[in-house]
């Protein structure tokens, strides 16, 4: 499983106080007017069937098993725009996306 954190995006998770104990867990989980979206939280326990998706030093992405199908190939960007900041998933998997980019169809 291979997915991308941008330097800028790493930046940013180490500010969050990403890495060592913390690491960042990413699921898809139903919603928006795609159908799915994608949930971010900052975690420091790992679950039964959990999959790390991204190393780099101390920063770990990890996802549930039903999550990780649709995350390969993902990318994590952040950005500082004024229009819409924050970090930013761009995914190869997503073949429909809605108007305002928080959700998509795989």
């Amino acid at each position: 499983m291979s997915i991308i954190v941008t330097e800028k995006a790493k930046q940013e998770l180490i500010k969050l106080n990403v890495g060592r104990e913390y690491f960042l867990r990413i699921s898809v989980v139903p919603g928006g007017c795609s159908g799915m979206t994608y949930n971010a939280s900052i975690d420091s326990t790992l679950s039964d069937g959990d999959e790390t998706l991204h190393e780099d030093g101390d920063l770990r992405v990890v996802a549930d098993a039903g999550s990780s199908m649709f995350l390969e190939g993902l990318q994590i960007d952040y950005s500082n725009d004024l229009v819409k900041s924050g970090f930013r998933f761009i995914s190869p998997k997503a073949f429909k996306t809605c108007g305002c980019g928080s959700s998509f169809q795989a």
